[in-house]
């Protein structure tokens, strides 16, 4: 476990994370866990800066982070990223360059890896029609620029531009971004140089590439084997034989596959549990119309990354949906079985101490991607699954019913919820007390009281509107654009509007954006508010940029603030009439920062 690493796994860890590592696709006999830093739209929950200050809580349980898309996609606000339009630029809607880098070198400080987000299916251009044109970059003195003949053949823009290649597409087709030509000598330079720069000057430990339905396989063995990366999976998102066929395929002209892939079917076997309440569908007799999930086959299982969901599972219309109810359960036995399990990040912030505790069980019993595993129980509301760890037999029980399985003498059980049950046999129980107080401890719910924050906004335009919606994506002061600001006070000599948000919990907070009404200009997102804060706004090239001057207002601002309710140095106090901030000192601030 990472709690107590060993010489032999800081040597490990230290040959992975090495950019001269051979090309391997995914190591044999790994026991880490991967967690998905972010969800669709998680601009405030996976900025760097945040990410980097969970480092003390996410690295001793997580081995690997897969994180969004870092190169810049023409737009530092409201885009994900997967339409990139630059490679080494990498400012995006998550943060600057220099913020990446700090956060990547945090977690690697503390044995954790980041995996990058590689698109390099399609790409964005920089002029309008027929979009056949693109931002050239210079990196360590050399420039890369794709051209015109590096789109395919058959790209949706191939009937308006002309000079495209002759080679029409090896892959699948993206509607939406002009699909480059892997055959082209100069796109597989510019990839190579990409994801040199991404390993070895960024610190990236390995990729996560995204579509790769969209070439062929032997192009990322061509690439593997030139940057080598500790790490690599594809998203291939078919059925199993599909995806053992894409496997082999990243072989290229070797023996071994230089890429694992996401078990996709692994996922579907889990959502039809859940969402029907069958959880013989967990069953190694249970099929989908695409297959057994990738881990059934003993041969694949070193390259499978299971999960349950991930960004793209966010279509409540279809069989997409995220997974919303028995996400402990789903997790359990995700966690329980062979294959790298990758953890969905929103399933992480709300589950932390059961996920904790489950993770801390599998390298408790030594559950590798290429353990042995087997079936004890399928019914309806009680599934149970035991996997032979290098330590330890782990049993995992899940479903609505998990007390009416029970193992039988020699296994302990470890920890437990309303749909699932974890047991291991007491030759590895040794010190799991201990574990379990520690975990307890970090996810002990503190005190909370309610506070008040004040927005305070001086605009040289008129109207102001403010727009503002918290991290449950409700919208506070009503739909876009939000409400017209009308009350005003007088700080420093100037006029400020201002509006007052409540911090409901102690992970609440809420977003804001100032703009001049409907279809005119507006700042990018603020995000993240729990504390006071005076922004000025003022427009600039069309659009409003808004600058932080909390702390140059003139105004005693008291310290942290947001912290102030968690706390026992500091009190929410009235005096009949107005609520103040009282410290231990017995120094008062008004919640909009003023002492006295």
């Amino acid at each position: 476990m990472k709690h107590s690493a060993s010489l032999a796994a800081i040597l490990l860890a230290f040959t992975l994370f090495s950019p001269q590592a051979k090309a391997q696709g995914w190591p044999a006999s790994y026991g880490g866990v991967m967690l998905q830093g972010f969800y669709w739209d998680s601009y405030a929950d996976s900025q760097w800066s945040y990410l980097e200050s969970q480092a003390d809580d996410i690295a001793p349980y997580f081995s690997l982070i897969w994180a969004p898309p870092s190169a810049n996609a023409n737009s530092t606000g409201g885009n994900m990223g997967y339409y990139p339009a630059y490679f080494f630029n990498q400012d995006s809607s998550f943060g600057t360059e220099a913020e990446l880098r700090s956060m990547i070198n945090a977690y690697k400080q503390r044995g954790t890896g980041i995996i990058a987000d590689v698109v390099i299916n399609h790409h964005a251009s920089s002029n309008a029609a027929p979009y056949n044109k693109f931002y050239s970059e210079t990196y360590k003195g050399t420039t890369y620029a794709l051209q015109s003949s590096d789109i395919c053949r058959n790209d949706e823009i191939s009937s308006s531009a002309s000079g495209l290649s002759s080679n029409y597409d090896t892959g699948d087709n993206d509607g939406g971004c002009r699909d480059l030509d892997h055959k082209s000598s100069n796109v597989n330079t510019i990839v190579k140089a990409y994801e040199k720069f991404l390993l070895e000057d960024l610190g990236y430990t390995g990729f996560r590439y995204d579509m790769v339905k969209g070439y062929s396989a032997s192009y990322i063995a061509d690439y593997n084997n030139s940057s080598k990366p500790s790490f690599s999976v594809g998203e291939n998102w078919d059925g199993t034989n599909t995806i053992k066929s894409w496997i082999d395929g990243t072989k290229g002209s070797g023996s071994t596959p230089t890429s694992a892939a996401f078990d996709f079917q692994f996922r579907y076997r889990v959502r039809d549990a859940v969402t029907t309440g069958n959880w013989t569908n967990l069953s190694a007799a249970s099929s989908g119309a695409d297959g057994k999930p990738l881990i059934q086959t003993e041969s694949y299982r070193q390259y499978a990354v299971t999960f349950v969901d991930n960004h793209d599972m966010r279509d409540n219309s279809g069989g997409n949906a995220p997974i919303t109810t028995r996400v402990t359960a789903a997790n359990a036995f995700l966690l329980a079985m062979p294959g790298t399990p990758c953890v969905f990040y929103r399933h992480w912030l709300s589950n932390k101490k059961d996920i904790k505790m489950m993770i801390e069980a599998r390298h408790l019993a030594g559950i590798q991607n290429t353990s042995s595993y087997e079936e004890l129980r399928s019914s309806a509301s009680c599934y149970a699954v035991k996997t032979t760890g290098t330590k330890g037999e782990l049993i995992c029980v899940v479903g609505p019913a998990p007390t009416t399985y029970q193992p039988g003498t020699g296994y302990t059980l470890l920890c437990s919820g309303s749909d699932y049950r974890y047991y291991i046999n007491s030759a590895a129980y040794a010190d799991w007390d201990a574990t379990k107080a520690r975990i307890e401890a970090e996810e002990q719910e503190k005190p909370f009281t309610p506070y008040e924050v004040t927005i305070h906004c001086s605009a040289d335009f008129s109207p102001v509107y403010f727009y503002a919606w918290d991290n449950a994506n409700s919208q506070l002061l009503g739909s876009w654009p939000g409400k017209q600001m009308t009350q005003t006070k007088q700080v420093d000599g100037k006029t400020w509007y201002y509006q007052t948000f409540t911090i409901k919990s102690a992970d609440y907070y809420f977003n804001i954006i100032f703009n001049q009404g409907n279809g005119k200009p507006q700042t990018s997102d603020i995000q993240r508010l729990t504390t006071d804060k005076y922004y000025t706004a003022t427009i600039s090239g069309g659009k409003v940029v808004y600058t932080d001057v909390t702390s140059t207002t003139g105004i005693d601002h008291a310290p942290a603030i947001s912290e102030t309710p968690r706390s026992t140095k500091a009190r929410v106090v009235s005096d009949g009439k107005h609520l103040f901030i009282e410290k231990a000192d017995g120094k008062r601030y008004t919640l909009e920062g003023k002492s006295f």
